[in-house]
């Protein structure tokens, strides 16, 4: 069973050390674009997100969230049925 919060956490460093911050300086709430991902890393996101969940998702998921908090609103949305 994946634990919710540790996944959110590495999605969240990984974000961070991809912008070469420290994870407190990741706004949740801003869209991946304006944070500084750019489409190749919405693609290592993806890897991220499905490798930390151990769920395969659709390739579209990045483009239809917006920001870090949508992803952790869908990834527990996706934990919850399976």
């Amino acid at each position: 069973m994946v634990n919710l919060l540790a996944a959110k956490q590495e999605i969240l460093e990984w974000v961070a050390g991809a912008l070469k911050v420290s994870p407190e300086e990741v706004d949740l709430n801003k869209p991946l674009p304006e944070l500084g991902l750019d489409s190749l890393d919405a693609v290592h996101l993806l890897a991220t997100i499905e490798s930390t969940i151990r769920m395969e998702l659709p390739e579209t998921v990045v483009q239809r969230v917006t920001s870090l908090n949508d992803i952790f609103e869908m990834m527990a949305q996706r934990l919850a049925a399976a």
